[in-house]
């Protein structure tokens, strides 16, 4: 298998014993920005009449020769936000603002300057991005219909009532976070009183903040308090999805030399995209890579390393949600790369086809708009322009697709574009549907299933095995994995440690329930610890999670951390069994019952003299006991048979 690709990679280099087979050289043009135009508007509203006010530039383009475009202005009915926007992975309807004309002017303009300010530098000095502001933008048109069937014409008519009122309607089908976002153009009118011609009388929220009045603290479903609501893809799933997108990948390549003989004629056969969806949740899940970062990758963007013996393979894209676009690394194994080189075959007359496109649009920018500043396929130059330098942008992107609500050079009713994360939200739903499995297959379950595999591998409950084909090492630290490159995600570090937390922590919340059978000599310390009521439950499961070092040895939970019996209890489980610093749960019986046997089977050899026979009936007696205080019964004879001629068969 391949683990970098010759026909987009430069030749490797040696730096100081490292060896580095570096990531193409050749980047994507950045986005040309109308910095002038856009800084020579003003911060703030205060003051500023009305009609000066819709004049205002709200967003703009700048083409090659450096000329700045207007794109949407205050005053306009609908704001184009798609100029401001980092991520490529997002709809151009979903960037655009509507703004309702069923509803009073002084709301609507109003929210429009609250929403400008957030955009000039934000509620509290921090400027909002163009997705933020799109998202409630567009949320925010919901709530000033509302207000408007209430019957307010402007906020100083709003009270706290009319909005708890809202709120408690909205929460009865929507989500914390749905009601937050949707009200969230309330709370920046609020936030910038000063800006708006109608302000707020009273605060919104009663006094209260906006994510507490939404109930966003309230999710507390244990001991724990708050805990993700992401689901883990199961492992059994895993398995189904990984063997379909294997299966899918290795007809690629006959695929390809079909398209590319004419044999196939639409690029968004079915076929063709069932592979590049294949990528997509391969790249995801064995990555970490949210779904704008995965859109992101490009043609030769990932790279293989040798540190001290250590094989890396490394995958750069854009990081877009906490740093607006800094290039990060993701470590990735050998067959996201080889899949990397797949998904690249299948680009590769998209990004063409992205090519020949920018051409028409540079021929029809060079040429003089009519009368009513169009240019010849009736597009206005901001528009044109706007689109070359998107498609320069995405020119190198591999998870690439036909749009058919607007068409290119070719009239054919579709372009090229980046897969919007709706897109490819629907588009691994059918992935999970063609491999036979009815999982509701989602972008963000990617992520967390990552972060989750790694953290739980870290824990012994998975094994090792994950680990060593993802991070190359299972005893290596997330400080050693940290330096190998500074390019990383920090937010993904953050995730492991989140998942590791909550692995513990969902262990100590099953050891402290009053049913809970437990054995070990640290089993039997939580059994009388358990007898006396605690202050606040909550706090001390999770100051001992945060404090505590859990390993599984496959039959005992060891808190020992690097004292104890250094490991022998792996292979010595009878040692576990009376050790003080082990916990053996009820999801470790089953393990427990094998062991039992063997040890029935070590008891019945007498020829090993008094030694062998003595440690034979105390490792009897041990697991004998394990049993006991777990609840369960003692294997049978029939059982023990069976077990038995197991292994002599094998």
């Amino acid at each position: 298998m391949s683990n970098t690709s010759t026909s987009t990679l430069g030749a490797p280099q040696e730096h100081s014993g490292i060896l580095v087979v570096p990531v193409s050289s050749i980047r994507a043009p950045c986005a040309l920005r109308a910095f002038e135009l856009l800084a020579a508007q003003p911060i703030s509203l205060v003051g500023i009449p009305p009609a000066e006010r819709d004049a205002i530039v709200v967003t703009a383009v700048a083409d090659a020769a450096g000329h700045e475009h207007p794109v949407s202005r205050f005053g306009d009915r609908i704001w184009d936000l798609a100029s401001v926007v980092e991520a490529k992975n997002r709809k151009a309807s979903a960037l655009k603002i509507v703004w309702p004309d069923d509803v009073p002017n002084a709301l609507v303009d109003d929210a429009k300057a609250a929403l400008y300010c957030a955009q000039r530098r934000g509620p509290r000095g921090r400027k909002w991005s163009g997705s933020s502001m799109a998202e409630i933008g567009r949320m925010g048109v919901l709530v000033l219909r509302h207000l408007a069937q209430l019957g307010l014409s402007d906020f100083s008519q709003v009270r706290a009532l009319h909005l708890s009122d809202h709120i408690a309607d909205l929460r009865r089908t929507l989500k914390p976070m749905s009601v937050h976002t949707r009200l969230q153009i309330v709370n920046l009118v609020w936030s910038f009183n000063m800006e708006v011609l109608h302000p707020l009388l009273e605060h919104p929220w009663a006094g209260l903040a906006l994510w507490d009045a939404c109930g966003g603290n309230e999710d507390h479903r244990g001991p724990s308090g708050r805990t993700g609501m992401t689901p883990v893809i199961p492992r059994s799933v895993q398995r189904i999805l990984f063997s379909h997108c294997e299966a899918s990948l290795a007809h690629a390549e006959s695929l390809f030399r079909a398209r590319d003989a004419g044999v196939i004629g639409a690029p968004n056969r079915a076929a063709l995209t069932a592979i590049r969806d294949a990528v997509l949740y391969l790249l995801q899940v064995s990555s970490g890579m949210r779904n704008s970062e995965s859109t992101g990758v490009t043609s030769g963007c990932w790279r293989t390393e040798q540190r001290n013996g250590v094989t890396y393979h490394w995958v750069r894209t854009r990081e877009i949600k906490t740093t607006g676009g800094r290039d990060v690394d993701f470590l990735v194994p050998p067959e996201a790369i080889h899949a990397l080189e797949i998904l690249q075959r299948y680009a590769e007359p998209l990004q063409a086809r992205l090519a020949d496109e920018a051409r028409w649009l540079e021929d029809l920018l060079a040429q003089a708009p009519d009368l009513t500043g169009r240019l010849g396929n009736g597009m206005r130059i901001a528009e044109a322009a706007h689109r070359l330098n998107h498609v320069r942008g995405i020119g190198r992107h591999l998870v690439l697709g036909l749009n058919v609500k607007a068409s290119d050079h070719l009239a054919t009713g579709a372009r090229v574009e980046v897969l919007s994360s709706a897109s490819c939200a629907y588009q691994l739903k059918q992935l999970a549907v063609a491999a036979g499995t009815e999982w509701d297959l989602a972008n963000h379950q990617c992520r967390r299933t990552f972060a989750y595999n790694v953290a739980n591998s870290r824990l012994g409950r998975m094994g090792l095995v994950f680990l060593k084909w993802q991070l190359k090492h299972a005893s290596m630290s997330w400080t050693q994995l940290y330096a190998a490159s500074p390019y990383q995600d920090h937010a993904l570090y953050r995730e492991f440690e989140e998942e590791m937390f909550e692995a513990r922590l969902g262990l100590l919340e099953g050891w402290a329930h009053p049913d809970a059978l437990l054995s070990g000599g640290a089993g039997k310390k939580i059994l009388q610890t358990r007898a006396r009521a605690a202050r606040d439950i909550k706090q001390l499961l999770r100051q001992t999670a945060e404090s505590v070092e859990l390993r599984s040895t496959g039959h005992a939970w060891c808190i020992s951390g690097t004292h104890g019996c250094h490991g022998q209890g792996v292979y010595d489980p009878s040692m576990c069994g009376g050790c003080s610093q082990a916990v053996i749960d009820q999801g470790q019986a089953s393990a427990w019952q094998m062991i039992h046997l063997d040890n029935l089977r070590l008891a019945a050899i007498t020829d090993c003299g008094p030694v062998v026979a003595d440690k034979a009936g105390r490792a009897v007696e041990r697991s004998k006991q394990v049993l006991q205080d777990l609840g369960c019964a003692l294997p049978t004879d029939d059982q023990a048979q069976v077990y038995t001629a197991t292994l002599e068969g094998t």
